[in-house]
């Protein structure tokens, strides 16, 4: 039995928002439940105490001449002050805190209500219209995971340190978003982050604000998501457009801002705290870059080079067992690469997956043509089209479990049972609708003869699924130029697209354009022509010199210095559909299709043949002439 990625269905996604908005709502109310944290007058208070921003109604003067004002400020006592009755802000303090003492269940109830209607909210929507790979719950639960420890964080700075509270760094959660996802699954990850980090001073406006804009700013100036030192780039420019709106906010609510007694506070500066809230949440991004992939289901860049070693035991394995699936391989990864890099995808990545992604036919290479000799009787010929169909695709499921046991990681088995995706093995299919029916003999459906993967979630999957069959297939045709393999390729890039094996890969129509056009460049390149060495052209030349190549109607050669070379007659390209799915072409007794050479791909005799002949010719100043019996 395949075990597969788990992908999160409306049951799942109800329990994942309602055990996060229990969490998140743990968080927020934490100090509550602990009565030593209760503040007191006369005695140094345990926690730091917060007054969220808010205007307040002040009465100046006394008796009949009096003026009613609005204050906007907020109140922070640090850990150790001692409360004093005729402090006013010593009054307020333990005034807000005796409102939220002893926590009720409507308070709590109310939070948790909001908290799960909010990730609700994120995980429908990141299911339904989000990037393809949070449709599986291991994606969304590594990105509610880090919203819980940002919110965790943001929680400890409050009550531990008298730090503005600007200088939380949310927007180091939506920049690891970036780098894992894209942008758009960044910028709702801050909005929600940000209302939940708010929350936690009575959605402070003016904090929701300065974080909503040092998220969304840093998202959209982190320009190469390749490029990991970027995040501090864009977390100081994020930085100075929060400053910037904190400033704006001020004047507009509270009619007035000094900056310089701002500034004069030191690292308790509104101002400073959010410029340097930025720069913090691109370095805090750049540092935990590696944990925060790991818990998005991500593989490091580390663990990706290391797998990229051909002398590792699964590959050598591979090399000596199945060399033919190996080259094929070998060529797909270059292939896959180019075409990753030219959509902006994960190139390295798509070449990991590329060397692993056909392992399992280590298990049973005399199966596949391309691991057999040109004379060797194909196993086949002695099977039931059910029994070879299972037999080539116990590969998919094979691989999977040698993966695993090997311990490499989930992303890269991923790409063992989604490179052929849900497809039909089309040429035992075939076989078993054309054989002579057996009485009382069960009728199978299309079902026993589908692949037992799933279909590519990601670019990366989805690109792999295509070269594979586009390399495989490049053996086949004799049109070996650009538009010969530009036909090609679309062809299979359509057969995907009708049977639905990219609907939730990610790519869009633009991209599979570029894809197609690069691919076929690199195909062209892959299958150059090459001029003959001058052993080669003697060694022609000798060989039509011999004597008995008369023409066949008896009459002579022509007396002439000038040799006679054959001229190839047009031959027909074969087409792409006569294969079966992605390269996983049985093996076959009758003539074998053109392998792979010792160091390059295969050759193709017709376009080297009239390539090397043209440049033998140039160089000997031999003209070619036709045999009498053709000219006529």
């Amino acid at each position: 039995m395949l075990r597969t990625r788990v992908r999160l269905g409306p049951a799942s996604g109800l329990i994942l928002s309602a055990l996060f908005a229990a969490l998140f709502t743990a968080i927020g109310g934490a100090e509550l439940f602990v009565p030593e944290f209760a503040p007191t007058y006369g005695v140094p208070t345990p926690l730091v105490l917060r007054v969220p921003y808010g205007a307040r109604i002040v009465r100046k003067g006394s008796g009949e001449l009096f003026d009613v004002t609005f204050q906007h400020h907020r109140i922070v006592l640090p850990r150790g002050t001692v409360l004093q009755p005729g402090v006013e802000k010593h009054r307020a303090a333990i005034k807000y805190d005796s409102l939220r003492r002893p926590p009720s269940l409507a308070r709590f109830g109310s939070a948790f209500v909001l908290y799960f209607f909010g990730c609700l909210i994120l995980s429908h929507y990141y299911t339904r219209f989000g990037h393809p790979r949070l449709r599986l719950l291991r994606s969304q639960l590594g990105l509610f995971l880090l919203m819980a420890l940002a919110l965790a964080l943001a929680k400890s700075i409050l009550v531990l340190t008298a730090l503005p509270a600007f200088w939380i760094p949310v927007a180091a959660v939506a920049l690891w978003a970036a780098v894992g996802f894209d942008r758009r699954t960044a910028l709702l990850l801050d909005v929600a982050m940000s209302f939940v980090v708010a929350s936690l001073l009575r959605f402070d406006l003016l904090l929701l604000a300065v974080l909503v804009t040092r998220g969304m700013v840093a998202t959209m100036m982190f320009f190469n998501r390749k490029q990991p030192r970027q995040m501090l780039l864009a977390g100081l420019i994020s930085g100075v457009a929060a400053a910037v709106t904190y400033l704006a906010l001020t004047v507009l609510l509270a009619g007035e801002m000094s900056i310089t007694g701002d500034l004069s506070l030191g690292l308790g500066s509104n101002i400073l705290a959010c410029a340097g809230g930025g720069l913090l949440s691109g370095l805090l991004g750049l540092l935990m870059r590696e944990p925060a992939e790991l818990a998005l289901g991500h593989v490091s860049r580390s663990r990706l080079l290391d797998l990229t070693d051909i002398e590792a035991p699964l590959l050598r394995k591979m090399a000596s067992e199945a060399p033919g699936s190996w080259e094929h391989s070998r060529a797909m990864a270059n292939l896959a690469e180019a075409a990753a890099a030219v959509v902006g995808a994960d190139s390295l990545l798509t070449r990991v997956g590329a060397y692993y992604h056909d392992i399992g036919k280590s298990a049973q290479p005399e199966y596949f043509t391309e691991n057999k000799a040109p004379d060797e009787r194909s196993p086949h010929d002695d099977l039931a089209p059910e029994v070879s169909a299972d037999a080539i695709m116990a590969h998919v499921v094979v691989g999977a479990k040698m993966l695993r046991e090997a311990g490499v990681p989930e992303p890269v088995v991923e790409f063992v049972y989604t490179h052929h995706g849900t497809q039909l093995v089309k040429f035992f299919w075939n076989k078993y609708q054309q054989r002579e029916p057996v009485e009382d003999e069960a009728v199978l459906d299309e079902s026993h003869f589908r692949y037992p993967g799933m279909k590519p979630m990601s670019r990366e999957t989805a690109i792999l699924m295509l070269v594979d069959s586009i390399e495989a297939t490049s053996r086949t045709i004799d049109k070996t130029n650009k538009a010969g393999f530009e036909e090609m390729i679309r062809h299979i890039v359509f057969d995907k697209l009708k049977a639905g094996q990219l609907d939730d890969s990610g790519l869009t129509l633009a991209d599979l354009k570029v894809l197609t056009g690069r691919m076929a460049a690199t195909l062209e390149n892959m299958y150059h022509g090459r001029v003959k060495y001058p052993w080669q052209r003697d060694k022609e030349k000798a060989d039509a010199a011999q004597p008995g190549d008369t023409p066949s109607d008896g009459s002579s050669a022509p007396e002439t210095n000038e040799a006679v070379l054959p001229v190839d007659g047009p031959s027909g390209s074969a087409s792409p559909t006569g294969t079966t799915e992605a390269g996983d072409r049985p093996a076959s007794s009758g003539a074998p299709e053109p392998g792979p050479g010792p160091t390059g791909p295969p050759s193709h005799p017709e376009r080297r043949a009239s390539e090397t002949q043209a440049a033998a010719t140039a160089a000997s100043g031999v003209r070619a002439v036709r045999p009498p019996s053709q000219e006529r």
